[in-house]
């Protein structure tokens, strides 16, 4: 398309060269361009007199930039959006508050595990010596012994119980993968070695061992482990003969474990005391029971040492999922180690042992449970009996019943304490001071106490502790000697490991379960070690940083909202540019660090001028484009000017591409309505396809594992993918936003935290927080703080976040390219029902596609986002009345399909599908059960009788549902609005009525006691929230307005189904500050001008009929119709001139200009030489991206991308013809369905109502009575116990959640403000500073990578600190050099170092930079 001189460097009214950016700047380039003109082109050196006149009109309009150099613009330096920013995260929870709670937490682990360790071990101990002390003081079994034996029995068998309590709830709640069959017999083997191993150490070796002894055995477990650790790793590393040092220690390590082996069977058989109890095992058996359990016990552990172990729990396609069918095996190991202890238990471990009854009510007769002395027995001399060998008299055999208790409960509650918090410390990436040290010095410091209390003779525990063998400390040298060697085969626990923040355990161990028995040795052997095969090691060095892809969809937000939107992002670039600088520049490691690009998708963007037959941006295009400038000044509190953006002009419309400060992108996407499809779902679709289609896999050199892969004939299309794509797609996110959210990067970092835990995540979205001001919008805030609470929170711990909402949620690429989600998110909807599940909450949709599909769906209530709500009644009704049949509609749809999604998904099971059918059926019942409260308190309350109560709170409902039948939609939600108010006066009733009710019937009545665990759980919920607390408040808001929110509204989208509309942000109008001379045309002005060219066409039209008109040669009546069609044209001509005439006259608005003024002649003699003839044909479509005169061409998409979009368009997003007939058809579909639905919707609650009335009339006949003067009803009874029982569910629920965000918190906390922190913070203080020195050239090189300040961190402190004691100096005279380039971070900071430098202020030397 050819366009005249004047489209590309003139300003015409109504072109985009006022906007801030883009607008010619007199004194940058004024010059240089005037002289372009004269020389290259004489004849438009005119011009440029027109330039200037736009910038003396931008000048006008606040833009300081274009003041002349002699200081006249100081009469303009008055500044806006100079505000403090905002707190950053978790508002309430200070950093520091946090750092000291972590701090504590640290000691408290130390404190707990050290003193768990030791209490468990000396627990056991006690028990132990006390069994043994039987064998040798009695030669048949005595009562004592059997009661000890049972506590052992219990010792081992509790771990296993609760193994099977947790795997069987992980199991029912949908963890049911199937394990395959050599993994499972493996773990039932290794499992049942273990359980003899343990059995054979407690009832044959420990009884007879003192406690240094004991705990030489023990520190031998892992001999076998280290010897299969040591010929996997000399297996793999054969070839590489550096590694010869490491092998060396590695064998001497484990010579210095073999004589702790040694050195116990050798004390015993060099031991010259004889034993001449006949129940006391010889020296030659206790020998082979200590190696036999020994090594039996190591088997279990033998996993985490060996590669070749491994083998059978990787996944050969996924190697980060490991152990799949784990809680089948753990929940069938269980099973089997209880049942094979059940048997070995009385035949081989306790021969000849009593009863467990038998043994309970003799040991109970035998001992003083009040107090610590065994009680005097003399009376029960005769305990013999035929079938139980035990002549032993009670006072020989009496001893503390409490001894033995409160050992078996010291021992037993240390090892479960013991065991979760060192799991826990592994989660939180705590591992080195709250696992490693504790396990590592807890038994040496046990040995050490246990010598203390001998050498200072201390009888603690009856003598039970104290050291009896004769070579104590030889056995006391050879155990720190085996200490040294156990600690280097656990060395892998002291390393940093690729887990995440909050893995999961069954990654962190090979069995997170407790063995309670040895509990430290247990974990530091379980803890998984990096023993990577090099298949592995090289996936890991191919492992691609995290990109995120921001993308906030935008219609038609105010100046407000896009400016919040735009002040996120750059928060985010210029957090980004601090890890990034860090990572790059002083090369540290970043784990957080991540990559993003801004996209903008623009709804609806583009629009025709009709006079001049251009298509370009709209006003809101151009409202974002004057806000762009303005909100990176009001983030970095200074003026700040970007480049101009590139401009395209793309298959779909145009595109806007701007640089941010931080050289990350932000990309405008132009949406033209008659090129592309509109509205948010296929946005969204455009922007996925674009990412996933284009960006992942067409810029992708090799992104298919070979040439024409065929797609259709695989399970799944990540077979046919690379492994460097497979890869990027995992780690690949897209942030969906509203165009209005305001959020910080640290809530991004806790929303990625999530994702990178595990891969099935599909999607994560944070709390979001309504915005605004009003009635209307404190209501949403109590409600939006009630649901992320409680619903969310107990959809996340029992199942899947059902909805992760467009407005603030992040979701992973893999998940949306899989089978059945992306492109069945792309389908047109067909059906009635379509048109509610796919476009009026599409973000829900979204997600019911990822959970039948098999993705997870998380909640993160530390990830915080604000976004602005309705504030309007109406249009909070509208929002809602799109929110609900389509929630509705995608949860039947879910629940249809349950046994497809409970196959699929692992983490949805039946109960939770049976949990959202209640909530599902309460939520349909709603209406009804409000009308029946309301009715209740009117009928006790007023006193009134039942039959007036019923009109009262019926009568009104009814009309209103035929209203909203009947009626159009506003005189709907006028009547809304005026039944709301008045039900909102009866709600006090139902208050007061419940109050009467608790004060007549009692406080224990179920309504009393609902009502009290309803306000419980919001107070408890408030305090469990405390930032948020103060949205409580705003409950008895919410209170009255239940009626507005359970009635009406439900009502009101029940009956309006057939209205698919979007209903918020419509018919709205931009607002432009910069609409002035050089800017968009006035509403009159257009006006104008499209009579102007209506005029032109009919005079036109006419000299051409007069030319074709023969009135000689016709006839009378042929001439006569021809003078009468022209003097028709004349008075419409005239009527033109009339219109006209009126525009002139109007005061609202006058054009100023002698080229815009209305002229007073004719419009029969002017105005067809001041219009020109345009060809309605030739639409341009291309010359808005060259109206600025910095840009001199368009910039041009690649051709791969061009064919992208243009595929893209033709196969999904071409927009939708006009089809009269489809659009009747679509509406009586639409009108049927909402005839069906409201029928049956209407009828259940009917039928509810008439069910609990007449139950309640009849109460006295059918009821269960609570006491004489309290009877209820048993449905409603039922009723309110299911609605207890949900919301008890949900606060659990919320419980859990709560736990598990406080320690993904801490988990990110920062215990000590580290070197790296405070670089990245001072790399944030010298971007955002200006640079301040005349002497610094803006043409001068600044990327001179090799200079070494700009690496160098004890530079970059330094001179951040000189920098804070310069901010008082004036910028004055700087500004203009560095205003004619936009702002960039990295520039910035070297200039910024360059600068001081020079300056000579910097207190470091060329040696200090070199060290």
């Amino acid at each position: 398309m050819t366009h005249s001189p004047d489209s590309c460097y003139s300003s015409p009214a109504g072109s985009l060269s006022s906007i801030p950016g883009i607008a010619p700047r007199k004194p940058l380039g004024y010059s240089s361009s005037q002289n372009f003109f004269k020389t290259f082109a004489p004849d438009m050196a005119a011009t440029t007199v027109e330039m200037n006149d736009i910038d003396v009109e931008s000048a006008r309009n606040g833009d300081t930039r274009h003041g002349s150099e002699d200081g006249n613009y100081l009469w303009n330096i008055f500044r806006k959006d100079r505000l403090p920013e905002d707190s950053e995260c978790c508002v309430g929870f200070t950093d520091k508050f946090f750092r000291v709670f972590k701090f504590l937490f640290y000691i408290f682990l130390l404190f707990v595990l050290i003193g768990g360790v030791i209490v468990t071990r000396a627990g056991l101990q006690i028990l132990a010596s006390l069994l043994g002390d039987h064998n040798i003081r009695f030669e048949n079994r005595t009562v004592t012994q059997d009661f000890i034996s049972y506590l052992f029995f219990f010792v081992i068998a509790i771990p296993d119980a609760l193994k099977f309590l947790q795997s069987f709830f992980m199991f029912l709640f949908g963890s049911r993968e199937s394990p395959t069959c050599a993994r499972f017999l493996m773990i039932i083997f290794r499992e049942g070695l273990h359980l003899f191993g343990l059995g054979c150490l407690l009832f044959k070796v420990m009884p007879y061992l003192d406690p240094l002894q004991t705990c030489l055995v023990t520190i031998s477990v892992p001999l076998l482990p280290a010897f299969v650790n040591l010929i996997s790793y000399c297996h793999r590393k054969a070839c590489q003969m550096r590694k010869g040092i490491k092998k060396f220690f590695n064998v001497f390590f484990i010579l210095l474990l073999i004589p702790a082996v040694i050195i116990v069977p050798y004390t015993l058989s060099q031991s010259s005391e004889s034993n001449s109890a006949k129940r006391w095992p010889d020296k030659v058996e206790l020998i082979a029971w200590i190696l036999v359990s020994v090594f039996l016990m190591s088997a279990r552990w033998i996993e985490t040492y060996s590669f070749v172990c491994r083998r059978f729990i990787e996944d050969r396609n996924d190697k980060r999922v490991k152990d799949k069918g784990y809680v089948i095996s753990h929940m069938a190991s269980s099973i089997v180690r209880i049942i094979l202890l059940i048997i070995l238990f009385p035949t081989f471990y306790c021969r000849d042992i009593r009863g467990i009854n038998d043994t309970y009510d003799k040991f109970m007769s035998l001992t003083e449970v009040s107090g610590l002395l065994p009680q005097n027995c003399s009376e029960f001399l005769n305990l013999s009996s035929p079938t139980i060998n035990s002549t032993v008299t009670c006072s020989d055999e009496g001893i503390s019943y409490w001894l033995v208790i409160s050992s078996f409960l010291a021992h037993t509650i240390g090892a479960v304490l013991t065991t979760h918090f060192g799991v826990l410390a592994c989660r939180l990436r705590m591992q080195k001071l709250g696992f490693a040290i504790p396990f590592t010095v807890a038994t040496p410091l046990y040995v050490i106490l246990l010598i203390a209390l001998n050498e200072t003779g201390n009888d603690f525990a009856n003598g039970y502790l104290l050291l009896k063998a004769a070579d104590k400390w030889l056995l006391f040298a050879f155990f720190f000697i085996g200490w040294v060697g156990q600690t280097w085969v656990c060395r892998h626990v002291w390393y940093t490991h690729r887990e995440e923040r909050m893995e999961f355990a069954n990654r962190l161990f090979v069995l997170p379960h407790f063995c309670s028995p040895m509990v430290d040795l247990a974990l530091l052997h379980s803890r998984k070690k990096r023993n990577a095969s090099e298949t592995e090691k090289r996936s890991d060095t191919s492992n691609v940083d995290s990109k995120v892809y921001i993308c906030a969809t935008m219609w038609h937000e105010n100046r407000i909202e896009m400016k919040q939107i735009l002040i996120s992002i750059f928060r985010l670039d210029h957090h980004q540019f601090q890890y990034e600088y860090s990572k790059n520049e002083l090369k540290h490691k970043e784990k957080d660090y991540y990559t993003f690009e801004a996209h903008i998708p623009f709804d609806d963007a583009m629009e025709t001028n009709k006079t001049t037959n251009k298509r370009g941006p709209n006003d809101f295009v151009r409202q974002f484009m004057e806000i762009v400038d303005e909100a990176a000044s009001a983030f970095y509190q200074r003026k700040v000017v970007l480049d101009p953006p590139k401009k395209y002009v793309t298959p779909y419309g145009g595109r806007l591409e701007w640089e941010l400060p931080g050289e990350n992108k932000l990309i405008v996407h132009l949406k033209d309505k008659e090129k592309i499809r509109h509205k948010k779902r296929w946005s969204q679709i455009m922007y996925m396809y674009y990412f996933i289609g284009y960006e992942l896999l067409m810029k992708e050199n090799k992104p298919t594992t070979g040439p024409n892969p065929n797609f259709d004939d695989v399970p799944s299309i990540f077979e046919l993918l690379s492994e460097q794509v497979k890869q990027k797609a995992e780690n690949s996110y897209i942030l969906a936003l509203d165009g209005d959210v305001d959020f910080q990067p640290e809530a991004l970092q806790l929303l990625i935290d999530r994702m990178k835990i595990n891969p099935k995540v599909g999607a994560t979205c944070g709390r979001i927080k309504p915005g605004g001001s009003g009635p209307v919008v404190w209501y949403q805030r109590f409600e939006y703080a009630i649901g992320h609470w409680l619903q969310k929170s107990a959809e996340h711990m029992f199942g899947c976040v059902l909805c992760s909402p467009g407005c603030f949620s992040l979701f992973r690429m893999k998940a949306l390219m899989d089978d059945n989600v992306m492109r069945t998110y792309a389908t047109l909807p067909t059906e009635a029902r379509h048109f509610l599940q796919y476009d009026q909450g599409e973000d829900r949709w979204l997600c019911t596609l990822m959970l039948q599909q098999g993705y997870k769906i998380e909640y993160c209530a530390a990830a915080e986002a604000i976004t602005f709500a309705p504030e309007e009644f109406k249009e909070f009704f509208n929002q809602r009345r799109r929110w609900m049949p389509s929630t509705m509609a995608n949860i039947l749809d879910l629940l249809q399909s349950y046994a497809r999604t409970t196959k699929m998904n692992p983490n949805i099971s039946y109960f939770y599908i049976f949990y959202q059918i209640i909530l599902f059926v309460s939520s349909v019942l709603g209406p009804s059960t409000v009308l029946l409260a309301l009715e209740s308190a009117v009928a006790s309350v007023f006193g009134v009788a039942p039959w007036l109560a019923y009109l009262l709170t019926y009568g009104p409902t009814i009309i209103f549902i035929f209203v909203c039948l009947k009626c159009k939609t506003d005189t709907q939600l006028n009547w809304a609005m005026v039944l709301s108010a008045i039900y909102a006066l009866l709600m006090m009733a139902v208050f007061v009525g419940t109050l009467v009710s608790i004060a007549s019937e009692g406080w224990y009545t179920p309504t009393g006691m609902f009502f009290y665990i309803l306000v419980g759980t919001f107070l408890i919920a408030g305090l469990l929230h405390p930032h948020e607390f103060g949205d409580l408040i705003w409950g008895i808001l919410y209170f009255i307005c239940i009626p507005a929110g359970y009635l009406f509204l439900i009502i009101y989208a029940i009956c309006n189904l057939n209205n698919v509309s979007w209903g918020t942000r419509e018919n709205k109008t931009a607002v432009l500050e910069n609409a002035g001379q050089g800017g968009k045309k006035s509403k009159k002005k257009e006006t104008e001008d499209e009579i102007d060219f209506v005029t032109t066409e009919m005079i036109s039209g006419m000299i051409k009929q007069v030319k074709n008109t023969n009135v000689s040669g016709a006839s009378c009546s042929e001439a006569f119709f021809s003078v009468f069609r022209w003097m028709n044209n004349l008075v419409i001509l005239k009527s033109l001139e009339s219109v006209q005439n009126i525009f002139e006259k109007s005061k609202d608005e006058t054009d100023q200009g002698s080229d815009q003024a209305v002229g007073k002649k004719s419009l029969l003699k002017s105005r067809r030489h001041r219009i020109p003839k345009i060809d309605p044909n030739q639409l341009d479509e291309t010359s808005w991206a060259l109206e600025d005169v910095r840009t001199t061409k368009i910039s041009t998409l690649d051709q791969k991308e061009e064919k992208f979009w243009k595929g893209l368009i033709q196969h999904y997003l071409y927009p939708l013809d006009e089809d009269k007939k489809k659009q009747d058809k679509d509406k009586e579909m639409l009108a049927e369905l909402r005839n069906k639905v409201a029928f049956g919707f209407f009828f259940l609650n009917a039928l509810w109502l008439a069910i609990m009335t007449a139950m309640n009339e009849v109460k006295y006949i059918i009821n269960i009575k609570i006491t004489d003067s309290v009877t209820i009803e048993p449905l409603g009874f039922v009723f309110l116990v299911v609605f207890t029982i949900l919301l008890l569910l949900q606060f659990f629920g919320m419980l859990l959640h709560r736990h598990e965000t406080l320690l993904h918190i801490l988990a990110i906390t920062k215990l000590f403000k580290r070197k790296t922190h405070d670089i990245k913070k001072d790399i944030g203080e010298l971007a955002k500073t200006p640079v301040n020195d005349d002497s610094t050239s803006l043409n001068e090189t600044d990327d001179d990578d090799d200079d070494a300040i700009y690496c160098n961190e004890s530079v970059i402190k330094e001179i951040v600190e000189k920098r804070k004691n310069d901010l008082g100096r004036s910028h004055i005279g700087h500004y203009e050099k560095r205003k004619s380039q936009g702002l960039n971070l990295r520039k910035t900071v070297r200039r910024n170092l360059k600068t001081m430098e020079r300056r000579g202020q910097r207190g470091y030397t060329n040696q200090t930079i070199q060290e």
